[in-house]
């Protein structure tokens, strides 16, 4: 019997196999979807997708973890003026701000990078592609999980489980037998999902014009006509020149302008940056799109992220035998690569813990 099932190949899935496969214990990691990373996910020339930064001065353990794994990694660029524009249409105003964006800095190659040196450090047997979990029953001395995967329905059977997914997904596809508590289903469905409403574009250029203009390629537009909410240079040391945005329209507002949406985001950056702007290869991404990523509730924009941590999420259910992870359940950072890291840590804490208590 397997002692424990790792349950979503995002950051904190990966991060928790490396400690147990350094503690010599027995596990195994099962992925939805054909690839590992999760929300980590990048243009096949490494430009991210998902999350991009991460701040030394403000997290220490995703911090730590890149200079573990030997990754390079830049600041991000933010030389010359930065730009606001607050009226459609009108002139974007100039300001100069240093740091603008905190110390941030973005791993060489893209998160892919990160994803990538965590699993060369496992045990390809122990990682599972395409193994959807649909339904987890407790046995009492141990869990049986159903996966769905490409050939039919795989059974599996763990004395310990983690979830390693955004909690909202878990609420919404998985099937307990016994049912969990009301307050846990409800606590699952207060933990909006970390960037599952989000889309991001990527603009390739072939030189950074906007810095040869004095601009920093960071820019904020404030008006209601606008479709990015915010821009910056998104090329480092191995990729081609590129800026990159976030849409600011709704995952339903996206929907109804997709026709037309690559048309509207090129007019945008001309007004920022200049016609060179409008020459792009553009690469677009719809987290709201990926059903192992968003669940419905995620379609309505979330006005608050304060129900990260959630204590009754880091109490494990069935005697232990039921963990819940993921960046949405930390402490600190949560729904950051900080958090997901943060998560865990505290979960092989409790996972020794339980083993403690049952010898």
């Amino acid at each position: 019997m397997l002692e424990t099932a790792i349950i979503g190949g995002g950051l904190c899935g990966l991060a928790l196999a490396n400690l147990l496969h350094g503690a010599k214990r027995d596990f195994a990691l099962f992925e939805a979807r054909e690839r590992l990373g999760g929300r980590i996910h990048c243009t096949e020339d490494g430009h991210d997708l998902g999350p991009t930064w991460y701040w030394p001065g403000l997290q220490p353990r995703i911090t730590r973890l890149v200079e573990d794994l030997g990754l390079k990694s830049s600041p991000q660029w933010s030389d010359g003026k930065h730009l606001l524009q607050q009226e459609a249409g009108g002139e974007p105003t100039s300001f100069e701000q240093a740091d603008v964006h905190g110390g941030a800095r973005r791993i060489d190659g893209g998160m892919r990078m990160l994803v990538g040196a965590l699993a060369s450090r496992l045990p390809s047997a122990r990682l599972h592609l395409e193994h959807a979990l649909v339904e987890v029953r407790d046995r009492g001395t141990h869990v049986e999980l159903r996966f769905a995967e490409p050939h039919g329905e795989h059974i599996v059977a763990a004395r310990q489980i983690v979830l390693a997914m955004p909690p909202r997904l878990v609420e919404e596809k998985i099937a307990f037998t016994p049912t969990l508590p009301a307050t846990t289903r409800q606590a699952m469905r207060n933990c909006p999902t970390w960037m599952a409403g989000q889309a991001k574009l990527i603009s390739r250029h072939p030189q950074a014009f906007w810095r040869g203009k004095g601009l920093s390629g960071t820019a904020t537009t404030q008006h209601t006509q606008s479709v990015l909410a915010e821009t910056w240079d998104a090329a480092n040391e191995s990729s081609q020149a590129a800026l990159g945005a976030f849409l600011i329209l709704t995952p339903a507002q996206r929907d109804a302008f997709r026709d037309g949406l690559d048309m509207i985001a090129a007019s945008q950056l001309v007004q920022l940056f200049g016609a060179e702007a409008a020459n792009g290869e553009r690469d677009y991404h719809d987290w709201a799109k990926e059903p192992h990523t968003c669940s419905r509730l995620d379609l309505t924009p979330s006005l608050s992220y304060s129900n990260y941590g959630s204590e009754v999420l880091r109490d494990p259910a069935w005697n232990g035998r039921l963990h819940f992870g993921g960046t949405e359940t930390a402490v600190y950072g949560g729904g950051y690569l900080e958090g997901a890291l943060e998560s865990a840590a505290w979960i092989r804490r409790g996972l020794a813990q339980q083993r403690t208590a049952v010898a």
